[in-house]
């Protein structure tokens, strides 16, 4: 685990996503966007923040990136109902989730600011990036997705990090 190696951390980027996918619940009976694109990152930051904020400096704050999505614009957050069990939508529950995670960004953001740690949040969208996410997406879409691609999606190129400066 990082905590073991007792090193700075600088820098959490959380970006575990899934987008559109069929109704499913986690083992915890979460409904499956909430729990990937929103409790999972909460957890992690609150689990990794005490070593954030110890890293962080006057002029060299630590930083959390969190992952998030312009359809945020489109969530509504409905207490009686987080886990969309009364009508669900597969894009309902990822702007919720995405929702989640922006609210959950600026709070953080004014606590840490409030308690003066050198730590800064920022929620981020990447845009449409072709990536893997679009899988879940309707036959007619999946098939309209193809042919424009190439003009409407970045591409994403990974670099192992083991290749960076060799």
């Amino acid at each position: 685990m990082f905590r073991d190696r007792a090193l700075p951390l600088h820098v959490l980027i959380n970006n575990a996503g899934t987008m559109l996918v069929p109704e499913k619940r986690t083992e915890d009976g979460f409904e499956f966007h909430f729990c990937l694109n929103y409790l999972s990152h909460f957890l992690l930051t609150n689990l990794l923040l005490d070593l954030l904020k110890k890293s962080g400096k006057n002029g060299r704050s630590s930083r959390i990136i969190n992952m998030a999505s312009a359809t945020h614009y489109a969530g509504e957050i409905n207490l009686e109902d987080l886990n969309k069990r009364t009508m669900y939508s597969s894009h309902a529950a990822y702007s919720q989730s995405k929702l989640a995670l922006v609210l959950f960004t600026y709070y953080l953001q004014e606590q840490l600011m409030a308690g003066g740690f050198a730590v800064t949040v920022n929620a981020v969208d990447p845009g449409m990036v072709d990536t893997a996410l679009y899988n879940n997406l309707w036959t007619l879409a999946q098939m309209l997705k193809k042919p424009v691609a190439s003009f409407l999606f970045r591409v994403c190129v990974l670099t192992p990090i083991s290749s960076v400066g060799h």
